[in-house]
C-alpha cells in the first residue's frame, strides 16, 4: 500500500507540475502580448505628438501670416510680387525668357513630374 501511495503522490505532483507550467506559459504569452500593445501605442502616441508639434508649427506661421495681412506694405508686396500689379503712373518691366531657356525649364518640370508620379505609383504597390 504503501509503495501505491507513493506512486499516486508522484503522479499527482506531476501532474501539478505539468498544468503549473502550462499556467506560467500561458502567463508569460499574455503578459508578452500586453507589453507588445503597449509598445505599439506608445510608438503612436509618439508619433502623435510629433505631427501634433508639427501642426502647432503651422498654425504659428498662419497667426504670422494673419497678422502680416493687417500691414497694408505686406499687401502691397503681395499684389506686386504675385499679381503684377503696379502704382498708378509705374512702368511694369516684365522679363521674358528666350525659347531655349523656357524649353530647359519646362522638360525639367516634366521630368520632376514624372518622377513624383512614379513614386506615387511605387507607395501604392
Amino acid at each position: 500500500m504503501a509503495v501505491h501511495d507513493n506512486e499516486k503522490k508522484n503522479r499527482v505532483a506531476r501532474d501539478f507540475r505539468r498544468v503549473l507550467i502550462v499556467l506560467v506559459i500561458i502567463f508569460i504569452a499574455i503578459l508578452g502580448r500586453q507589453e507588445y500593445k503597449i509598445h505599439q501605442i506608445q510608438k503612436e502616441t509618439e508619433a502623435t505628438q510629433k505631427r501634433v508639434e508639427e501642426l502647432q508649427k503651422v498654425q504659428a506661421d498662419l497667426e504670422a501670416e494673419r497678422k502680416r495681412l493687417y500691414d497694408p506694405k505686406y499687401i502691397e508686396k503681395l499684389a506686386r510680387e504675385d499679381h503684377n500689379y503696379v502704382k498708378k503712373d509705374e512702368v511694369p518691366i516684365f522679363i521674358v525668357k528666350d525659347k531655349e531657356t523656357q524649353q530647359a525649364e519646362t522638360s525639367g518640370e516634366n521630368k520632376k513630374e514624372e518622377k513624383k508620379n512614379s513614386e506615387k505609383d511605387n507607395e501604392k504597390r
